[in-house]
């Protein structure tokens, strides 16, 4: 990977897929509200919807059911699923809570960037233990373009009085690894449920299993 650096400013994180194991469980209710109708056709339209801002996601959502049924409809019926579930905790993923240590213990700032509502990102972190982490929350409520846009990754920065061009950006997504590229950030890759299709892997960032793999890759610790 091209212009690897000594030393990085801060960290920026997507949350949904990558510190949290969230993207499952929400894929997981799709799949069983689109049973409940008997389309078994959406599974690539819920995988493209990882990732992207509610806005943008329901546009997708619509592109897939067609004139079958209303996204506004079957995203209702979805998400009283997800509000069930996301009642119990969820799982941090792996190596999480390692990395996030050592980050502030060698006081690398970090940011969160997510493409989820700014009020919902606060209720997860919390519940999860890792709000503590992270000095700022960038929500996708808080931008006008979503992912693959880098608004989200300029704006994150920011809050915290650095450039992206300085940051490590950790993402699971397609369209978040994009922003993170966009920024000019240094960008590490932890798929999640999609892998990352041939040409965004020839873009050259690190994609690695865990985020501390990938931490140790680019040398953020």
């Amino acid at each position: 990977m091209n212009n690897i650096k000594a030393h990085f400013a801060a960290a920026l994180f997507d949350m949904d897929g990558l510190l949290l194991d969230t993207e499952s469980i929400v894929v997981g209710c799709l799949e069983k509200t689109a049973q409940r109708y008997g389309f078994e056709d959406l599974q690539s339209t819920f995988l493209s919807m990882v990732g992207l801002r509610f806005e943008d996601s329901q546009q997708v959502l619509q592109a897939g059911l067609g004139e079958r049924m209303q996204a506004t409809d079957f995203h209702h019926e979805a998400a009283d699923l997800v509000k069930q579930r996301l009642q119990q905790p969820v799982p941090v993923k792996s190596t999480v809570v390692e990395l996030l240590q050592r980050l502030e213990a060698e006081n690398i700032p970090c940011a969160v960037a997510s493409s989820t509502r700014t009020a919902q990102v606060e209720h997860h972190l919390l519940a999860a233990g890792l709000r503590i982490y992270f000095a700022t929350i960038t929500g996708g409520d808080q931008v006008s373009k979503g992912k693959p846009d880098p608004e989200i990754y300029l704006t994150a920065a920011a809050t915290l009085n650095v450039s992206a061009k300085d940051c490590v950006v950790f993402e699971d997504s397609e369209p978040g690894t994009l922003a993170g590229l966009a920024s000019g950030a240094t960008v590490v890759q932890v798929p999640d449920l999609k892998q990352p299709s041939q040409a965004l892997i020839e873009r050259g960032h690190v994609i690695a299993t865990s985020v501390l793999d990938g931490a140790l890759a680019v040398k953020l610790v």
